[in-house]
C-alpha cells in the first residue's frame, strides 16, 4: 500500500498475492513492508469459525475489532488470557506471544504489527511499558482517568493503547470527527488509519478519495492530508502510529503547530 492511497479489504480491491487463509480466517494484507525496513504492517481478517494460532514474532501486535465477534486467546510470558471480543474491543499481543481466534461470528478485525527492540530503529523509538493490559474497549476507562483529548480543530480522540498500558512502540487511538472540513496538515510519525464508523473524503493534494467504514490508508511522515466529514454523523477513525505520542501532534504546511497541540522539547 502506498501512502495516501485508500484500500478496502475485499477480493475486488486486494489482489490475490495479498490474500491468504489462516484456518477459517480470510486475511487481507493491507500494509506490507515493501522496500522499507522496520515498518508497521497491517492485516485485516474476516472470520466465521476458528483461525489457527499465530506467533507475534519479533513484533507486538495491536488488534482492533470493527465488526462481529470472536474469542481471542493469548498465551504469553505474562500469563494466559481469554476475552470475548466484539466491535470496539482492542487487544495487545506482546512480542513472542501466541494468539488464537476462535468461534468467530462475522468478525472483521485489524491486526497491526509493531517491530520490537531487536531492530535498531525500534530500539531508539520504544518506551518502557508502565504496565500490561491485554484487552481494552473503546469508550471504557483504561487508566482510571479521562482518556479523551482535543485534536486538530473541534476533533477529539481517545487513546486505547500507549506505553502506559503496554504498547511501548506505538500509540493506538480513535479520533472522533464531527461534520466539518479541515485544512491540510501533517505529522512527524508513521500512521496507519482505518475508518470505523461514518465516512467522508481523504484529501491528498488535489486528489480526493471517498472513505467509509473499513477504508484503510497510510499517512507517511510529513504527508500533507486532510480528512473531511461531509455526512450528518460523526466519523470515527482508528489510528496506530509510531513513534508513540499524542494524536494531536499536527502541523500546518508552514510548520505552525495545529490548535490543541503544544510542542514540547
Amino acid at each position: 500500500m502506498k501512502p495516501g492511497i485508500v484500500f478496502d479489504a475485499s477480493p475486488e480491491t486486494i489482489s490475490e498475492e495479498y490474500r491468504y487463509l489462516r484456518g477459517s480466517a480470510s486475511c487481507y494484507r493491507l500494509v506490507t513492508q515493501g522496500t522499507y525496513a522496520e515498518t508497521i504492517t497491517a492485516t485485516e481478517i474476516h472470520l466465521t469459525g476458528d483461525a489457527v494460532p499465530l506467533i507475534s514474532e519479533a513484533h507486538d501486535t495491536l488488534i482492533f475489532v470493527r465488526a462481529g465477534s470472536a474469542t481471542l486467546i493469548i498465551e504469553s510470558e505474562a500469563g494466559n488470557f481469554t476475552e470475548e471480543m466484539s466491535a470496539g474491543s482492542a487487544a495487545l499481543i506482546t512480542s513472542g506471544s501466541t494468539f488464537l481466534w476462535k468461534n468467530g461470528q462475522g468478525l472483521k478485525s485489524l491486526e497491526v504489527s509493531i517491530p520490537d527492540r531487536t531492530k535498531p530503529f525500534a530500539r531508539k523509538n520504544t518506551q518502557e511499558r508502565k504496565s500490561y493490559i491485554p484487552f481494552v474497549r473503546q469508550g471504557e476507562d483504561q487508566k482510571g482517568e479521562d482518556q479523551k483529548g482535543d485534536a486538530t480543530g473541534n476533533r477529539q480522540f481517545e487513546i486505547l493503547y500507549s506505553a502506559d498500558n503496554g504498547s511501548a512502540g506505538a500509540t493506538m487511538f480513535i479520533g472522533f470527527i464531527p461534520t466539518s472540513g479541515a485544512p491540510a496538515h501533517y505529522h512527524l510519525y508513521d500512521e496507519i488509519c482505518q475508518i470505523i464508523r461514518g465516512g467522508g473524503e481523504l484529501h491528498i493534494g488535489e486528489t480526493i478519495q471517498p472513505i467509509q467504514a473499513g477504508s484503510t490508508f497510510v499517512v507517511a511522515p510529513r504527508l500533507l492530508h486532510s480528512i473531511v466529514n461531509n455526512r450528518d454523523e460523526d466519523l470515527w477513525i482508528l489510528g496506530i502510529f509510531r513513534p508513540s505520542g499524542s494524536p494531536s501532534a499536527a502541523y500546518y504546511p508552514d510548520g505552525r503547530p495545529a490548535p490543541g497541540y503544544v510542542e514540547v522539547d
